[in-house]
This record gives structure tokens, sequence and C-alpha cells, in this order.
């Protein structure tokens, strides 16, 4: 059996064994270093854990006061939640297409699509590959919003310009899957003060001081509540699960841009297959290996790799193409998005994928050409 995912995770590591021997279970001590080593590895003044991404986003919009008439521009080819947060805020989601060689949110459809009620751009650095905030910024007026999708990027630079530099807000995700993770997670990286503090008010129930903080010196701090709120706070159970990771991440991603690099020579050999396109001057990370074939080919190789325990799987559609959204958007037009969408899959990748894993999976996909090719033409 080829697993899809590993986690990084050091079974001789007992990484709660300073949080259980301490007073705070839920968020402590522990949380507020993990937002301190994100701080400092991001350079930015502040960061909020919380316990997803998507409730990390949606205190953000929150925060942000979204109405019925503002717009959210989205990539169309990503993970659902991106829709699902908005359409949470009473807010309109608008889908741009992605670009044919990256897959990447095109940045010329999204500036089409930019109108007077655009509030928010949302960005995707999908599979680890970075889109360009820098050029976007540049080109949409100050008053727009730009937040980062991270969660598949938790390094990473386009022209010497680290990730969430051009950005208003940077949200990370720390689920299962992802390259560091503690079960689940997120966090929430900005330079701006007050946003810092709603966002960290309606994560804890619109409460001013969450608890471990309304001790201080044996003297009681009052606290109050200015916002509405909801409880999506990170415990410092799962936080004392990332602080080795975010220390050891460079060594990790670099790990993993060797296997990608590798899997990606070898998997190169098979004319049938196609890869997004990486641009230069662009330093990335590495999270998931999507590879694109035919339509007509897509889910035969999926049941031929199943079929050989070498686990799979379409991570995403177009958002255009689910009944949700296609029936209330009435099918937004986003064909590259919607094309890719079902010709795409990701291959097993983590960090204790072997060479001979490697080579399973290039013969075995090799082999379902040679023997469909012909049949199929």
């Amino acid at each position: 059996m080829i697993s899809f995912y590993k986690h990084n995770l050091k079974k001789n590591k007992n990484y709660l064994k300073d949080t259980i021997s301490s007073p705070y279970l839920t968020s402590g001590p522990v949380c507020e270093k993990v937002e301190n080593l994100l701080k400092k590895r991001f350079n930015k003044k502040f960061a909020i854990l919380s316990n997803s991404w998507t409730n990390g986003l949606i205190s953000i919009l929150l925060s942000l006061k979204l109405k019925p008439k503002d717009e959210v521009i989205i990539p169309a080819c990503t993970f659902v939640a991106c829709a699902n947060v908005v359409e949470m805020t009473g807010a309109k989601v608008v889908f741009a297409d992605i670009d044919p060689k990256t897959k990447l949110m095109d940045l010329n459809d999204c500036l089409k699509k930019i109108s007077k009620n655009t509030k928010v751009i949302m960005p995707v650095h999908l599979y680890g590959s970075l889109f360009n905030t820098y050029k976007l910024r540049k080109k949409i007026r100050k008053n727009i919003f730009i937040i980062e999708d991270s969660a598949h990027a938790f390094c990473g630079e386009y022209n010497n310009n680290p990730l969430g530099k051009f950005s208003d807000f940077t949200v990370f995700s720390f689920y299962a899957t992802k390259s560091i993770t503690c079960g689940e997670g997120g966090a929430i990286i900005t330079n701006h003060k007050s946003y810092s503090d709603k966002i960290r008010s309606i994560s804890n129930n619109g409460m001013t001081k969450p608890a471990f903080k309304r001790f201080v010196n044996n003297k009681y701090i009052p606290w109050d509540v200015y916002n509405y709120g909801f409880k999506s706070n990170l415990s410092d159970i799962n936080a004392s699960i990332l602080v080795d990771q975010i220390k050891e991440y460079s060594k990790i991603a670099k790990q993993k841009k060797i296997i990608f690099k590798k899997f990606k020579k070898e998997l190169s050999k098979i004319p049938q297959i196609s890869f997004p396109t990486e641009k230069p001057n662009k330093n990335r990370d590495y999270y998931l290996f999507p590879i694109g074939v035919e339509k007509k080919f897509r889910d035969k190789l999926i049941e031929h790799l199943l079929k050989k325990r070498i686990f799979v799987t379409v991570n995403f559609n177009s958002i255009t193409r689910l009944n949700y959204y296609k029936k209330k958007y009435k099918r937004p037009m986003c064909p590259i998005s919607e094309n890719w969408g079902l010709e795409q899959l990701s291959l097993p990748f983590h960090v204790k994928l072997k060479d001979n894993e490697i080579k399973t999976i290039y013969f075995e996909i090799k082999k379902f050409f040679d023997r469909n090719t012909l049949k199929f033409r």
C-alpha cells in the first residue's frame, strides 16, 4: 500500500508533556509561544491561532463587517470552503478563472471581475505554488482587502518578497494532511492592529480578554464584549504539537522539494501526463503532487491505481460545477477551471515517500496508458 499522505510527527517524541503538566489546556502560554514563532518567521506584527483555517477566515470576514452587496473574488478551482465562508457572511462570491499553465488564479480575469462592490480578493497558493500577490496589489485600489489563502504553503517567496508581505491577512491551515499539522488548527498573520484585536475577540465569543490573560501579577483584569463572536480559539494541547514543526520546517521543506523534483522527473517520461507550470524567480512550498490527464482517462486511471493500493484523490473540482453554486450563481463562465477540475488528480506525496514507491507509481501509470491509449482513440 502507498499512502496518499503521512504526517511529519515523530513517534518517540512526547509533544504534550509540558502542556499536560501545566494548568492550561485551552488557549494559554503555548498558543502565545506559537503566535510569536509565526510573527518572527513571517515578519508580522500580529498572529492569531484558530481551531481551523475555516474559522480563522470567518473571523477575518466578520471583522470586516461585509454587507450583502459586498463582493469577494476567489479562484473557481480551489477548496469549496473559500466560497462557503463568504456565503456564511452574507456577501457575494465572485469566481475568477485560473491560468491555463500555472492553475493559480488568473490575474487578468480577476481584474476584469472587480466592481465598485469588490471588498476582498482571496488569491490561493494552490498546491504550495505562490500566486504573485505583489502584482495584484499594484493593480487594485487601496480599499480592497487581500486575504492570502496559504493553507497549502508555509514558506516561499516571489522575487525575494516573502509570503504574506503584500496582503492584509494571510491564513494558514494545520489540518491533519497539511505540511505542518496539529490535527485541526489554523492561524492568521497581519500587520493591522485594530483588525487583529477584533479577530482575537471574535474568535473568543467576543470577549476582550482570554481566560489566561485575566490575572496579571495577582490582579484580576476585567473583560467585556464589544463584538459578537463565537468559539474558534486553538488549545494549548494542539499548539504544543506545532512548536517543533515550525522550528524545523525549513528542513522539512527542503526534503519535500527533493522528493517532488525526483517524482516529477520520473513521471515526465510519460507523455500523457501534464503538470502545472512553475514560474521562474519563485521559491515555493511543496504540498500536493497534482497531475493532469485527458478527461476520458482520469477516472479509469484513478480506479486502476486504487486497485493497486496506490491511494490518490481528486482534491478540487471547479466550485462553479458544484450543485449549490451552480444553481445560485447560474454557472459563471470559468472554462479553464472547469476543465482542470475534470482532468486533475493528486498522487501520493509526503516527506516519507520512498524511491521505490515513486518507481511503483510511475510503473503503474505507464502500464495503464500502454494498455489504454489505443483503446480510447
